[in-house]
């Protein structure tokens, strides 16, 4: 992770609060890692202590400090101590956090504790009292800093009910024609992203400017599979590696696999890493588009991934936001780039070895 990664990431100071409270909470701890930990400072592994990501990139910032791990979809294994305390920095998905509060009110003994994170405008004051009206009791509220809030919510009974999580565990169909699956917990999961769509929409040219249509694909951060599936219908007998740093994204992308009759290879990886080619074609639309345009780094990191896992002639289909310089950032690894469209926000570029 770059610098400005680093430097955005510590600005988060609910998650900097909550890692204050890190030393006072009562062990054994969970803590629920979400997208807001990457490359600034950890503190210090702890005794009696797990913590559970869906991101291969966090789990294993979190293992190398020293935090034991479950990476998956945020499931809880049976065969560790149960919690005293559960902490967690609430996410940016409403159905994901109601899910994570679920699981914490229910494997917390009555007495234990939990703590919650967040600013103002995450909704963190209703996440805290509703939940701690499920367990018969009222949040303790208090602010860090000019904007960040730390709730405390003991469990008083069992809960008395759930959150609604929109069904998080189930992979669930939210398009036909084709057939399209997905789950909370991915990024965008009800919809179809716009720069998806609009890299779709280019895959004709794309597709002739090969001598001969790719016979092997690789979807970069390929979120649910929405790219995988439209892309497939037109090259049927293509093979494909489809991989993302979200475990979560991966179980859909699975199912889109299946259910479409796609051969493919589905790795978890960050950013491609320990993924080899050659392949003929990559396509890619990068993940958290805010986040790609301030790291440039990241932006390095996408087109290098792309550089290695193409073949001599390979080319590779990128869409991203407009006011990133991908063309000049390739220059050094593509003999060419070419933007084929500018629409609504976006470009899509080719680039060609």
């Amino acid at each position: 992770m770059s610098s400005e990664q680093s430097n955005s990431i510590a600005s988060d100071t609910a998650l900097m609060a909550l890692y204050q409270q890190f030393s006072a909470m009562p062990t054994p701890v969970w803590w629920f890692a979400d997208e807001h930990v990457a490359a600034m400072p950890l503190p210090a592994a702890r005794t009696d202590w797990h913590s559970f990501s869906n991101r291969c990139d966090i789990a294993g910032l979190l293992r190398r400090a020293g935090y034991p791990v479950t990476l998956a979809d945020f499931v809880v294994p049976v065969d560790i101590p149960r919690p005293q305390t559960v902490c967690y920095r609430v996410s940016k998905e409403k159905a994901l956090v109601n899910y994570l509060i679920n699981q914490a009110l229910a494997v917390l003994p009555v007495g234990g504790s939990l703590y919650l994170a967040g600013h103002k405008n995450d909704g963190l004051h209703n996440y805290a009292k509703k939940a701690a009206a499920l367990v018969g009791g009222a949040a303790d509220i208090k602010k860090y800093g000019g904007a960040a809030y730390i709730a405390t919510i003991s469990k008083y009974a069992e809960p008395s009910g759930l959150l609604p999580d929109s069904d998080y565990t189930q992979i669930q169909e939210i398009a036909q024609s084709p057939s399209l699956y997905s789950k909370p917990g991915v990024f965008g999961w009800q919809k179809i992203d716009r720069g998806s769509a609009l890299l779709v929409e280019q895959l004709p040219a794309f597709w002739d400017g090969f001598a001969q249509r790719p016979a092997s694909l690789v979807d970069l951060g390929c979120g649910y599979g929405f790219i995988t599936v439209m892309a497939a219908a037109q090259l049927p007998a293509s093979n494909w590696l489809l991989t993302d740093n979200n475990a979560t994204a991966l179980l859909a992308a699975r199912k889109n696999c299946e259910v479409s009759g796609i051969n493919a290879q589905i790795e978890l990886a960050d950013c491609a890493s320990g993924l080899n080619g050659p392949y003929d074609a990559v396509l890619c639309n990068p993940p958290f588009h805010k986040g790609f345009a301030v790291a440039g780094s990241l932006t390095d990191q996408f087109i290098g991934a792309a550089h290695r896992l193409l073949g001599r002639k390979g080319r590779a289909l990128f869409v991203v936001n407009q006011f990133i310089p991908l063309e000049r950032k390739a220059a050094a690894l593509f003999a060419s780039a070419q933007v084929l469209v500018e629409q609504d926000g976006f470009k899509v570029v080719c680039l060609s070895k």
